[in-house]
């Protein structure tokens, strides 16, 4: 029996989550290896690295970039869940990915994967999972990132070591999420109806930032409090955590109880090399419309909505700047952290 049936048979055969084989066990293309692809996932067999399954997101990312005769050569592990108990990674010869459901899997390699693993891997609040895969630092350029979900490792051509990226603090252009929360703030003006049917509006609660999950009367999670979304992943690559404003209108109604708007709205933030700039965009808003009875404004909530999707879904999508970086600088991350503040890790320039 060869070393990949054992361990297709230490993981159930096909009672186990690989399921029947898709085919022969078969020679790998760099003519070192063995593998043998099944239903749910494949396994990898070399000389020096023994036999070992890869499935699902990383199997899938391995071989987009190019199975074994890629960077990270062949698996060293099976796949195994995180210390964390979220997300799921394989090592392998020179590399590791690393999966979590909302961004994806991606890789983390060399001296930026060492310095990440001495602070304790995924573990590390300071840096959480990767987000990208090791990157280069510009177009042609031999110094290389890591981009995390809180923070950013650097690693310069040549040096013998990586090291942690700080926020870039010149001119404002890193915020704090008061700051950011001013900005979005006027962004959100135009959005906000100032009568309805002549009826004045007023402020219940300024715009801040808040947003469950949902408006529906069922139980609030206590993250859906929390003034930022996860990071998503939209197929390519991740996308920036997302600002959750919540602002309340009352409608004044003479001789009844006032009529109560609830608008929430998710706000991108993301940059423009191009321009230099940090821009804003609302990406999705809804509303809950809460009219009293009886009221003598003989308005119903469904009127009141066409109205607000009249006003408000021109807006969705617009482009709005929100800060200027300083001329001269490589920007290699703008990152939304998860107490709101808005950190812009740029490449050293020494």
């Amino acid at each position: 029996m060869s070393a990949i049936s054992e361990k297709y048979q230490q993981l159930g055969a096909s009672n186990g989550f690989l399921g029947q084989p898709l085919g022969l066990e078969t020679p790998c293309p760099d003519g070192a290896g063995r593998f043998r692809h099944y239903k749910g996932g494949s396994i990898y067999w070399q000389s020096t690295t023994n036999a070992h399954e890869v499935h699902g997101t990383i199997k899938n990312r391995w071989a987009q970039m190019g199975w074994e005769k890629s960077l990270l050569g062949y698996p060293v592990t099976d796949a195994t869940k995180t210390p964390d108990g979220i997300g799921r990674f394989n090592h392998f010869q020179h590399g590791s990915l690393y999966w979590k459901p909302s961004i994806s899997a991606h890789e983390v390699h060399g001296l930026i994967k060492q310095l990440w693993a001495n602070g304790g891997w995924e573990t590390n609040p300071q840096l959480g999972y990767p987000i990208s895969d090791e990157l280069p630092a510009s177009n042609g350029s031999g110094n290389r990132y890591g981009d995390f979900e809180n923070g950013v490792l650097y690693w310069k051509s040549g040096a013998t070591k990586a090291a942690p990226l700080f926020k870039l603090a010149l001119t404002d252009t890193s915020r704090t999420a008061a700051e950011v929360l001013v900005a979005i703030r006027k962004i959100m003006d135009p959005l906000l109806i100032r009568k309805f049917d002549g009826h004045q509006t007023y402020f219940k609660q300024f715009p801040i930032f808040f947003g469950a999950e949902n408006l529906g009367g069922f139980p609030i999670p206590p993250e859906a409090f929390k003034p930022v979304t996860d990071y998503s992943f939209n197929g390519t690559s991740v996308r920036n955590r997302l600002y959750k404003l919540r602002t309340v209108l009352g409608v004044e109604v003479n001789g009844s109880a006032d009529i109560v708007v609830t608008l929430d709205f998710r706000i991108e933030i993301f940059y423009d090399k191009a321009t230099h700039t940090v821009k804003a965009s609302p990406r999705s808003w809804w509303t809950h419309v809460h009219v009293p009875f009886p009221t003598s404004c003989g308005a119903s909530a469904e009127e009141i909505i066409k109205k607000l999707e009249a006003k408000v879904n021109p807006e969705i999508n617009k482009i709005h700047d929100v800060a200027t970086t300083p001329p001269g600088i490589n920007v290699l991350s703008v990152k939304v952290m998860p107490n709101g503040d808005l950190n812009i890790y740029v490449e050293p320039l020494f």
